[in-house]
């Protein structure tokens, strides 16, 4: 394993580390660790430029994992299932860090392997825990934070030790991952290729809400990640009275949000070659807007080119509906996130249950929709990451 590039921890750390013992499902120790690095991350230099570190040091904060832990209230006799292997997304900056504390708090080891793209809030992430790492022996034996080039033996020998393997990333990196075998009785979970809409009820817009608050919502589920994150929104559907009113505030309000967006030459070719795939076999209208940071595509239909041609940076399909039942036949099951204006959860609910479609994994307001949980894509790590010692 010498191509091993060692970011927090090294060579004897990795060694051991399979051997250390698991704990309790959100031990002391654990739910203290998160809320220090919770605070020495709102301490680091440039965190602030950062909303996505932010909210990260939000999340670790312990009266937040003290709330999460709530919603588990039968986990008595439980134990981490020991050596967890982390293989993190690439184009997701701090996606590994949630896995990361997710495998602490679950009383598990941990080795990441972290994406070969840097980011500076990632490097500002592992500085913090290095720091705190040294501080607290016990824990440091637990983490162990790796980069290796596409190399299978490597991936092969991490892959044999441990007890469980998250894979995130798309379907093609789950398949290469699979090409390395895992312990028999060892446990993956595996986050593919997924996309999410957004619902806008235009009347309940224009009247409820304010459109530079929303706009910044919208903004943070979407450019914030470059449109990569799979809970951000690709579609907009809209409905009511007043959608031409609605789409005109909405998206006159979101130019104020991405006015310094960067973006580069070869992200707008990409978004125009998505859209001609797109319309070579389907009729619909672009709206490039002012710039290229948002470009709006206006479908006549829901054919299946929507799916198979997907973009990023700000490129949204949009279709307005009269009724609900409509965004069935985009609702397959790579479809994980609904995130909503002007609706009724209990309402989005009861439709979802009472049409059973394959896809829809949660529901959030516009603004959450990458609020990290333990249930993700509708499974619940937590009770993944754990095994239940059983006594009679």
């Amino acid at each position: 394993m010498g191509q091993i590039e060692y970011i927090v921890g090294d060579k004897i750390r990795m060694e051991r580390i399979h051997d250390v013992r698991a704990w309790k499902p959100f031990d002391e120790r654990a739910v203290s660790f998160c809320g220090k690095l919770s605070a020495e991350i709102l301490k680091a230099k440039n965190c602030q430029s950062y909303p996505d570190l932010v909210a990260l040091a939000f999340w670790l904060r312990k009266s937040n994992i003290r709330r999460e832990i709530g919603k588990y209230n039968d986990l008595t006799g439980h134990l981490g299932r020991g050596l967890a292997f982390h293989i993190a997304p690439g184009n997701v900056a701090l996606s590994f860090a949630y896995s990361l504390a997710t495998g602490i708090l679950t009383g598990n080891t941990n080795v990441i392997r972290l994406p070969s793209r840097r980011f500076e809030q990632a490097d500002i992430f592992c500085d913090v825990l290095r720091a705190a790492l040294q501080d607290d022996p016990e824990m440091a034996e637990r983490v162990c934070l790796i980069k290796y080039p596409h190399d299978k033996n490597i991936t092969d020998g991490l892959s044999s030790k441990c007890h469980t393997r998250i894979i995130w990333g798309g379907d093609n990196t789950v398949n290469t991952i699979r090409q390395s075998p895992i312990p028999p009785r060892a446990v993956e979970i595996t986050f593919a290729n997924r996309f999410s809409v957004c619902l806008i009820n235009a009347d309940r817009y224009l009247s409820e809400y304010d459109p530079g608050k929303t706009a910044h919502d919208f903004y943070n589920d979407t450019y914030l990640t470059d449109q990569n994150a799979c809970s951000s929104p690709r579609i907009v559907f809209w409905t009511g009275d007043r959608t031409e009113e609605a789409k005109k505030v909405f998206w006159d309000a979101l130019y104020g949000e991405i006015s310094e967006y960067p973006i580069a030459e070869v992200t707008t070719a990409d978004k125009l070659l998505t859209f001609c795939k797109y319309a070579a076999g389907n009729k619909c209208r672009m709206t490039m807007g002012r710039d290229c940071r948002l470009m709006r595509v206006e479908l006549e239909s829901l054919s299946d080119g929507v799916l198979e041609n997907m973009g990023n940076s700000g490129y949204f399909y949009e279709y307005d509906i009269s009724d609900l039942g409509e965004i069935l036949p985009v609702c397959t099951w790579e479809l994980q996130t609904i995130s909503y204006i002007g609706f009724e959860e209990d309402m989005l609910r009861q439709f979802i249950l009472s049409n059973a479609p394959d896809g829809i994994d949660r529901i959030v307001p516009v603004g959450h929709a990458m609020d990290f949980g333990f249930i993700w894509d509708g499974r619940d790590v937590v009770r993944e990451m754990t095994r239940k010692v059983s006594v009679r």
